[in-house]
């Protein structure tokens, strides 16, 4: 690494570092619209969470999308319960 350069990765990995630890978003609420959800054959559904001045793109887990008793759309207005991350990969 250059000096005071970093790499795509090692942003990742630093900002990811940074909100791990992070009492508040370990464990949020956050009230949004979905927008592009998509249910993978893996189980795990992919959206965005999205405001009238914001969005956020999020992850379900097959382990939480599993046990859901809705079927969550594009528009639904939702209430979400989470932990704020990045994803090394594609942040």
């Amino acid at each position: 690494m250059e000096k005071g350069i970093l790499s795509v990765s090692q942003l990742n990995e630093y900002l990811r570092m940074i909100m791990d630890g992070d009492r508040v978003l370990s464990s949020v609420f956050i009230r949004g619209e979905i927008s592009n959800y998509k249910l993978y054959s893996s189980g795990h559904a992919y959206f965005t969470l999205k405001d009238e001045e914001g969005q956020l793109r999020a992850v379900m887990f097959r382990s939480y999308a599993s046990r859901l008793l809705f079927a969550p759309s594009d528009g639904m207005r939702v209430i979400v319960h989470g932990r704020v991350s990045v994803y090394g990969v594609s942040g």
